[in-house]
């Protein structure tokens, strides 16, 4: 599939809100507690907006001949906010070409995520460790996660 990856920009706001919220199943508790409800006002196209506007924010789309297809964000380059990916892309390599460019500028080499369930697959094979079990909170069901590159490097070593 044919895709570029740029910064997003604020009129990018409202389809990543989209694309984000329309996964919210797999990252919130069944049925959804009240508490739920201030982290769900973050995902809002404003508050986007804000984030992808915000210094400590790094917001990237993929972006293909059918729009939007994935956005990756990094707080503070070192912590993976957001990656996501539309569902009819799935399978494409777009989440790790999303990883692949948001790593490379963020100078960083260690890197966390709050994982959903179903995701941490993915996040494995990019080379994350899970550092807790899943853990519960404000109506998120997530797996912390670590990534350092310097471990990377030891895991791979090891399995030779």
């Amino acid at each position: 599939m044919d895709f570029l990856i740029r910064p997003a920009s604020a009129s990018d706001a409202e389809e990543i809100s989209g694309l984000i919220t329309g996964w919210a199943h797999h990252y919130l508790q069944d049925p959804a507690p009240p508490e739920a409800a201030a982290f769900l006002a973050t995902l809002t196209p404003s508050a986007t907006a804000e984030r992808i506007e915000a210094p400590s924010f790094r917001y990237y789309v993929a972006e293909g001949p059918r729009g939007l297809l994935g956005v990756i964000a990094l707080r503070e380059s070192s912590h993976l906010y957001h990656l996501f990916v539309r569902a009819d892309a799935h399978g494409q390599g777009i989440a790790r070409a999303l990883w692949t460019h948001a790593k490379a500028e963020s100078g960083s080499d260690a890197f966390v995520v709050n994982s959903s369930l179903p995701a941490v697959p993915v996040y494995e094979r990019f080379g994350f460790v899970a550092r807790d079990t899943p853990q519960t909170k404000n109506g998120l069901v997530y797996v912390p996660m670590e990534y350092v590159q310097e471990l990377k490097a030891l895991d791979v070593s090891l399995q030779k």
